[in-house]
């Protein structure tokens, strides 16, 4: 082998090895996104259950911070969206909830909402 040869093969090694570093990095760099996002999952399905659980009125506004650095926002309403001939005679009323998950990262602010309708057992 030349000299020549070596170095050629030097440098498709190093620019094959940078293009695998990059790829590494860039993988890093989701699955640290990936785990804010999730974890942005659960703590808006827990605040979801809990006030579910925790109280049945119609109207309902909470907020709070987690000891992560992640806040949240809670809000329930009244739903219009359908009539009342759907639950014949049943003590329940729909609600809309939404609930939105803020957090900062090195790239500015992120959030995920959610929002779903259900019915809350209104005891007579």
């Amino acid at each position: 082998m030349s000299l020549i040869e070596v170095l050629i093969a030097f440098v498709i090694l190093s620019m094959t090895m940078a293009v695998i570093l990059r790829i590494n990095a860039t993988s890093l760099r989701n699955h640290e996104v990936s785990k804010q996002y999730l974890k942005a999952v659960r703590i808006a399905e827990s605040h979801m259950t809990e006030a579910g659980i925790d109280d049945h009125s119609i109207e309902l506004i909470r907020e709070g911070v987690e000891t992560d650095g992640f806040s949240w926002q809670y809000l329930r309403q009244a739903y219009n969206g359908w009539s009342g001939e759907q639950y014949q005679g049943l003590p329940v009323v729909p609600v809309e909830e939404h609930i939105k998950v803020a957090w900062n990262t090195g790239n500015g602010e992120r959030e995920i909402g959610f929002s779903k309708v259900t019915l809350i057992y209104q005891a007579r």
